[in-house]
């Protein structure tokens, strides 16, 4: 009976919790102000909630990457443009939703700039989480 090596161990679980709470918060906050039409009254809040939701999903993907893969296989691909990837994949479908249920009709015919503004928004935050968190190693120069 052939037994597969042991994984190496790769920190994931903190950012997948630690992403998870921060949507599920984003999501409440959301809810809150759409039910309390925070939006509608104050139009510039839905840049920041795209810049914290791009942030938030950064960092859950990372925790993704971080679980599918070996930490050989993280360390020998570029986990950067798999982390905006994903916040601009999830960016396209948020954006989607909002289209279906007519969230950006607020914006009146700016719909065009409002979205390509949220999807800047969502990589801007995706980029900054993989700023602040992703993985530096440690060249032998540099030690």
């Amino acid at each position: 009976m052939e037994t597969s090596p042991p994984r190496e161990y790769h920190p994931y679980v903190h950012f997948l919790i630690g992403g998870c709470l921060f949507l599920f918060l984003l999501l409440l906050w959301n809810e809150f102000a759409v039910s309390y039409s925070v939006y509608f009254l104050y139009q510039w809040l839905d840049t920041p909630m795209h810049f914290f939701g791009g942030f938030a999903v950064g960092i859950f993907a990372m925790g993704i990457l971080r679980w599918a893969m070996t930490k050989t296989q993280f360390n020998s691909r570029p986990q950067f443009w798999y982390t905006v990837g994903i916040v601009v994949l999830v960016g396209v479908v948020w954006e989607l939703v909002e289209t279906y249920y007519k969230v950006s009709v607020i914006y009146g015919g700016l719909y065009w700039y409002d979205t390509i503004k949220d999807l800047l928004m969502d990589t801007f935050g995706g980029i900054l989480s993989y700023i602040c968190f992703h993985q530096r190693t440690k060249h032998p120069t540099h030690q």
